[in-house]
């Protein structure tokens, strides 16, 4: 038994250094001020949203449709990703697994392939497998944000929070879209490092990009509250990207 748990431990050690090498040196840098705060700095943020502004989403195609095409079309990368994608949304996890699991273990996967099937193992709860799909996807193409915010996802999940925050601010730097969801989870993390000044910007700027979503609003008012009187438990970032959120927590 001791063997068996010195050798989980090792492998949760190699997939740590694999992922610090992705984003560079695992010490991360920190700017503070006097006193020992971290500064607040969200220009990336900023950008993000601008970019948002200009980005322009393809209309989703319902289930139905894409399993009858993918019946057709089997050998169609495209498609299975496609079709994965919509069987995660309806929490379908072991379909999904089972149709994009051939291209997502290719050697070399594609970077969509691999970061799609990364997004169903978060749903599964499988991290480490999450985190290990989500670095090939990065490996494939440096610039899939998505791969990013999921692999800050997993390594969050994990208890790796230094890693995941160099992971979300990489998907922002990049990021496509609505960054709202990877602004919250960046905000999250900050604040079980406990940097709760550029927490609380950060969800100040997702609520003023979507003043609708009830779950920003909601850890705002935690995190407000713990700059008030800290040691309240901190809201943990998602786990499904992409899915909607329940009632308590946001989980894309």
């Amino acid at each position: 038994m001791r063997l068996q748990g010195l050798k989980k431990n090792a492998s949760v050690l190699v997939m740590t250094v694999s992922a610090c090498a992705l984003l560079g040196a695992c010490q991360t840098a920190k700017s503070v001020d006097a006193n020992g705060n971290k500064t607040v700095h969200t220009a990336s943020i900023d950008s993000a949203i601008s970019r948002a502004a200009i980005y322009n989403t393809k209309p989703a195609r319902s289930v139905t449709y894409l399993e009858r095409a993918y019946k057709q079309s089997p050998t169609d990368e495209a498609l299975a990703i496609e079709y994965a994608s919509a069987l995660r949304g309806t929490d379908e996890l072991g379909k999904a697994e089972l149709i994009l699991a051939p291209f997502a273990k290719m050697d070399p996967p594609s970077s969509a392939a691999a970061s799609e099937y990364a997004a169903i193992q978060l749903a599964k709860g499988e991290y480490e497998a999450a985190e290990k799909h989500a670095q090939n996807a990065i490996l494939a193409d440096d610039a899939n944000f998505k791969a990013y915010h999921r692999l800050g996802i997993a390594l969050d999940a994990q208890g790796q929070h230094e890693p995941a925050e160099r992971a979300y601010r990489k998907g922002l730097d990049l990021w496509q879209g609505d960054p709202t969801t990877i602004m919250n989870n960046l905000a999250l993390n900050l604040a079980t490092q406990g940097f709760l000044d550029e927490s609380a910007e950060i969800l100040r700027k997702a609520q003023a990009v979507d003043p609708n979503r009830d779950e920003i609003e909601r850890n705002l008012r935690i995190v407000t509250a713990l700059q008030q009187a800290e040691g309240a438990p901190v809201p943990k970032p998602g786990k499904k990207p992409e899915a909607a959120p329940p009632p308590e927590v946001q989980t894309n």
